[in-house]
């Protein structure tokens, strides 16, 4: 009776380590599939297809995933005053005091921008009540908002946690995003091209084993690049449980915030023939390369029907040559 009972929990023990690994933006997937039963969510595999008798198309995409060189990281910064000189000479304090603490985190004066945005009086309004009429609102001056923004380039991507430290310790709280840079751009799209070549050739080659000579054929191809940077690829999502309730029509329910949270969603994998430094820990910057190529074989020529005819000749004693017709 023991070992009948433990195969149910065993079961029920591997279906949750399997939504565990899942993880929690893939259950929240696999419920909405089960919401909108056509959603499409993983990759279909493709059927092949023919263009014609004597065409052949090859479609070639290439991925690579590359760290970047260099980071931007860009906080604004907003205060608020009485008079213009008040308001500039307190962000500027705070800028001071930023820059102070960047430059002991090992930041040079090129590396960091102050960008200025926008300067704005701010007011107010008056309510003023007269005799026989009713309440007058004027807007007065209040004071000013000035904004600004610092750009802080760095090299190695542990820094920003420091730098948002940093930046905290100033008030300043609000990271408008971090930009990702890549020198060598052209080598790596030379390198996807080079790389995308070579596995073209070896298809050409295991075609020939099937009596496919594609190197005779005409040839016409397109090519296409682009480029995915983390900033694009970020997506938010909830996980939560809730329970269900039987509820009356005078019943009320006050649901609590859930909180959302956001992940770095890399281009997958799924349609790529070729991936370059597929293993991937930290966001990186994601190069495409796609290469579509048509072969045009020669055309078949039908076989044509050889007739043989026969013709007799007779050679007389005198000489004579004839020709008999014998049907």
């Amino acid at each position: 009776m023991k070992n009948i009972l433990l195969l149910p929990l065993l079961a029920l023990v591997c279906q949750s380590l399997t939504a565990q690994v899942m993880g929690n933006y893939g259950e929240k997937q696999q419920t909405y599939q089960n919401i909108v039963p056509n959603a499409q969510y993983r990759a279909v595999p493709k059927a092949a297809h023919f263009i014609s008798d004597n065409q052949i198309e090859i479609s070639v995409n290439t991925l690579s995933n590359q760290k970047a060189n260099s980071y931007t990281a860009i906080f604004s910064v907003t205060q608020a005053g009485k008079t213009a000189d008040e308001t500039n000479s307190l962000i500027n304090n705070r800028l001071a005091g930023l820059l102070s603490d960047l430059k002991n985190l090992g930041v040079p004066d090129t590396d960091i921008y102050v960008d200025m945005v926008n300067f704005l009086p701010k007011y107010e309004y008056d309510v003023s009540k007269k005799l026989f009429s009713r309440k007058t609102y004027t807007e007065i001056p209040k004071g000013f908002e000035l904004q600004k923004n610092i750009h802080i380039r760095y090299t190695n991507p542990a820094l920003l946690e420091r730098i948002v430290t940093a930046a905290a310790r100033q008030e300043i709280y609000d990271i408008v995003k971090v930009d990702y840079f890549v020198k060598d751009s052209e080598g790596i799209y030379s390198e996807l091209r080079g790389t995308t070549f070579q596995y073209l050739k070896k298809i050409e080659n295991q075609y020939k084993t099937l009596g496919i000579r594609l190197d005779s054929a005409y040839v016409v191809s397109a090519e296409n690049a682009w480029v995915a940077y983390p900033i694009d690829r970020y997506e938010s999502y909830q996980a939560f449980s809730t329970q269900r309730l039987d509820l009356d029509e005078n019943s009320k329910v006050n649901a609590a915030d859930k909180i959302t949270s956001r992940f770095y969603n890399a281009v997958p994998a799924n349609d790529y023939d070729i991936v370059i430094n597929p293993e991937i820990l930290e966001p990186a910057v994601q190069f495409s390369y796609n290469l579509v190529v048509r072969f045009t074989l020669p055309e078949r020529v039908p076989a044509q029907k050889t007739v043989v005819k026969k013709e007799f000749i007779l050679v007389t004693p005198t000489g004579e040559v004839k020709t008999l017709k014998i049907e």
